[in-house]
């Protein structure tokens, strides 16, 4: 009986930092300028708001799982339902590793378009995709060239990356410059052309993959029309 009040007493001590664990997002919402209003892309339970294709998207103990078993034709997206143009998401992604597993990246889809591909994906798309986990750049799927950095060939590294673990990620895009922030540190800072950019929905990766992925995303807040800092980036960096 005393070793199991002991488990119990040691497990109510968890749960604070579990849920601090968890309310990462949250707590970055005091460091928003006033002027931005949030909006929760996920709701925590469910995919409204959201559309993919179901067979690969699920929501899981508070989370967005993205994952597959067999193999995946093209890359494929769960989208919001509402476009964006110029916006700060926060969010957090973590990527499974196993000797099964997959350690190729995913991304967030932004300032594209949606479009139809290989094997009945409707769920495609054409625009910047801006990675993370094992790959840390941006793809510029309208050219079909890596931009960023600049030269780069396979894969990039980033000191920040926590591997198979939350990322807490944030992302600013105003006009033709989009920033990328990792665990506190500026991944890139990248300017395009404008006419390369456009209004479109937020787009979760699953890539094109002949072995199993696994993805988590939580978190998902986004504001419009953001003031022109980062809010999570670290002193000195």
């Amino acid at each position: 009986m005393r070793s199991t009040a002991k488990f119990f007493q040691a497990l109510l001590l968890l749960i604070p930092a579990i849920a601090a664990e968890q309310d990462w997002t949250e707590s970055q919402l005091a460091n928003l300028p006033k002027s931005e209003k949030p909006n929760h892309l996920f709701n925590g339970k469910d995919l409204t708001g959201w559309q993919g294709w179901e067979k690969y998207w699920t929501v899981v103990d508070g989370t967005i799982r993205g994952a597959n078993e067999e193999s995946v034709p093209s890359s494929t997206y769960l989208f919001s339902k509402t476009s964006f143009r110029n916006f700060r998401l926060l969010l957090e992604v973590k990527q499974t590793r196993s000797k099964k597993h997959s350690t190729m990246h995913s991304a967030v889809a932004a300032l594209g378009e949606v479009k139809k591909d290989r094997g009945g994906n409707d769920h495609g798309f054409r625009g910047h995709l801006l990675m993370f986990c094992n790959d840390w750049g941006i793809w510029d799927a309208y050219r079909r060239n890596r931009i960023e950095p600049k030269g780069h060939r396979g894969q990039l590294k980033t000191k920040s990356e926590k591997v198979g673990d939350w990322n807490r990620v944030e992302i600013v895009a105003i006009g033709n410059r989009i920033r990328f922030v990792n665990n506190g540190a500026l991944v890139f800072d990248f300017t395009d052309k404008p006419e390369m950019l456009k209004a479109s929905p937020v787009g979760l990766q699953l890539h094109a993959n002949g072995r199993p992925q696994e993805f988590f995303f939580r978190g998902l807040v986004i504001t419009e029309s953001p003031e022109d800092k980062l809010v999570t980036l670290k002193a000195g960096e």
